[in-house]
């Protein structure tokens, strides 16, 4: 019931990602994922017609997103090449607008102050839908997701998500609900049962959670079930995704500036993915099939 946000790999490969993160970081490189033929298609007539106009003007709208989160947004081998989710569905939505998707690496927590200064056109990277955020930004909404957990295979400690993670060392994302919503949640429980709380570890970017995990400073990742499956599937036999039900189902969704009808856009553009079958081969493509909509909404009830 818990979820992680990144996949287990080498330290080879840790420190060439990370050193590719941090100069992209720090440097505000724009990157943009060449789209295949899961996500090429043409301008929509009426999508294009939402489009708001300086967007039309300069012909792209910049997505932030952190980077090293599959199976939703990360590097290929060559350390360069866009791939995941998001990327492909960004990719496909800004075709319909008529538009370049192009991509700015930052970390989780800076993209929606991002976004509000308008130094980011949106936002894709796996944000959950929550009332608090949507007094801050607008939603188009497109995926279906939960907490999961994340931990050593084996599962050593017998941890789920419920009292037996109390008083267990527990990572989470900065900036994510995990943190946010999750945390006080299961520590809450604790407490009303009589037991240790959780020791929770904020971690502050999504490749060192299974760092974290690894070298034993935390017990178990708390994440969304798509990346907790992904790190899993991905870690060399090294993690494993417990057993139960996911924790707080929650509503993923691009992030916009509030009321600059980019959310608009987005949301008719997502929509005619989901009609024509496009979205759903994306979907199929990253193992996230079972985590699909059948209608995208701007700012949706939650």
């Amino acid at each position: 019931m818990l979820a992680l946000r990144k996949r287990h790999i080498g330290a080879a490969a840790v420190m060439a990602i990370s050193l590719s993160l941090t100069l992209s970081a720090c440097g505000g490189s724009d990157s943009a994922a060449p789209a295949d033929s899961a996500t090429a298609s043409a301008a929509d007539e009426a999508v294009v017609a939402l489009v708001p106009a300086d967007l039309t003007t300069k012909g792209t709208i910049v997505f932030g997103t952190e980077l090293g989160y599959p199976p939703f947004e990360m590097t290929e081998a060559d350390g360069t090449t866009l791939t995941g989710f998001d990327i492909d569905l960004a990719n496909a939505a800004a075709s319909l607008m008529g538009l370049k998707a192009e991509f700015k690496n930052s970390s989780f927590d800076s993209i929606i102050p991002s976004v509000i200064s308008k130094r980011f056109d949106a936002g894709i990277s796996s944000f959950t839908v929550n009332a608090e955020r949507e007094k801050q930004v607008d939603f188009a909404s497109y995926l279906n997701s939960g907490d999961a957990g994340v931990v050593p295979t084996g599962n050593p400690k017998g941890i789920a998500l419920d009292l037996t993670m109390c008083g267990t060392k527990v990572g989470v994302l900065k900036g994510s609900t995990q943190e946010t919503v999750s945390a006080p949640q299961l520590n809450a429980a604790c407490k009303k049962a009589g037991k240790s709380e959780i020791a929770f570890t904020v971690i502050a970017a999504s490749d060192q959670m299974p760092i974290a995990l690894q070298s034993g400073r935390v017990d178990a990742l708390v994440t969304d079930s798509g990346n907790a499956g992904d790190v899993a599937k991905n870690s060399n036999g090294k993690f494993e995704v417990p057993p139960g039900a996911l924790l707080n189902p929650v509503i993923l969704g691009a992030l916009s500036a509030k009321g600059s009808g980019v959310a608009q856009a987005l949301q008719a553009a997502f929509q005619k993915l989901i009609d024509n079958g496009t979205y759903q081969q994306i979907a199929d493509k990253y193992n996230l099939s079972t985590s699909v909509i059948t209608t995208s909404e701007v700012n949706p009830k939650v």
